[in-house]
């Protein structure tokens, strides 16, 4: 052997995929280390033995045919690993490349066996991670929405809370400036709410409060916005109102709703609400100011018996 040739023989036994070179018999010539160390069959044990007889599994129609196509048409051959199995090693998954080489009149057959097992490990790896960030992801998704709600609606009533209101309440009042429109806001109160908390408790102040906002979501219409204010005080938002007596339809229905909240079967408690109201333009030009006229106007029906409503006059 020439030094050049075996300079290149060394540089085979170095490679870090396995190279199996075949005569035109399919009997193996070369078998490089890395060969050995994927299958654990030294040089010696396959120099000059059949490839078929050496890996049973290529002894298939498919592969035969395969072989020698690149023999006679100089084809090259491939054959993954996902979809031909085991074919080197039971425990190894390996791409197999097949093509001719002739030299000096000779045909040569080189197979180059790329082990993808660490790459299809590193893969399923990939997928589970994935997997785990969308799950991950998902999670975020369903405590976001849960912070969320937390941060904008009244865990009680379901209904917009104080920092939610002025949020949506503030652009409602930017497109009543911007159209010359008028926007109406109630401020109600439940009357006689601290003597129901004394008498039944605080469960039963708790259902009197979601009878309230059934009450106002019943009363209102879609495009008004209804608020828990905080303890025994709720808002609610009117907006396309044409005229200012306009509101009168919709404070008459909450009044005159008559709702009782029935307690063990024998007590009821009579739900009365005082209301008061205010107007944008009229009454102010901020949701603050608006806010302080209709609170002053509730708390004159207050004075009067409650169960009522009245518009704020100066």
């Amino acid at each position: 052997m020439s030094s050049m040739h075996k300079a290149l023989f060394d540089i085979l036994q170095h490679l870090n995929e396995g190279i199996i070179v075949l005569n035109d018999k399919l009997e193996i010539l070369i078998w490089n280390n890395y060969m050995g160390n994927i299958t654990d069959l030294k040089q010696d044990q396959v120099i000059n033995q059949n490839i078929y007889k050496v890996f049973p599994k290529l002894d298939t129609n498919y592969i035969r045919e395969s072989v020698n196509s690149v023999i006679k048409r100089g084809y090259r051959a491939f054959l993954s690993a996902a979809m031909h199995k085991k074919l080197i090693a039971e425990h190894l998954e390996v791409n197999l490349t097949i093509s001719k080489y002739d030299y000096e009149g000779v045909k040569y057959l080189i197979i180059e066996c790329i082990d993808v097992t660490s790459q299809f490990t590193r893969i399923k790896q990939l997928k589970d991670s994935v997997n785990q960030l969308h799950s991950l992801n998902k999670k975020l998704q369903e405590k976001e929405k849960i912070i969320k709600k937390l941060a904008y609606y009244d865990p009680l009533t379901g209904l917009a809370n104080r920092t939610l209101f002025y949020e949506i309440s503030e652009k409602y009042l930017a497109t009543a400036k911007r159209n010359k429109s008028i926007l109406g806001l109630m401020f109600i109160d439940v009357d006689n709410f601290k003597n129901i908390n004394d008498m039944y408790g605080h469960k039963t102040g708790d259902k009197v409060l979601l009878e309230v906002a059934n009450i106002l979501k019943k009363c209102t219409r879609r495009s008004d916005v209804i608020a828990r204010y905080g303890g025994d005080e709720f808002l609610v938002l009117l907006s396309n109102i044409n005229s200012y007596h306009n509101y009168k339809f919709i404070v008459s229905k909450i009044v005159n709703a008559n709702n009782k909240l029935f307690i063990s079967g024998k007590d009821e408690i009579a739900i009365s609400l005082s209301i008061g109201v205010s107007f944008y333009p009229r009454d102010g030009e901020s949701i603050d100011e608006l806010m302080v006229k209709a609170d002053i106007a509730m708390y004159k029906v207050k004075n009067m018996g409650g169960n009522g409503y009245k518009r704020y006059l100066p």
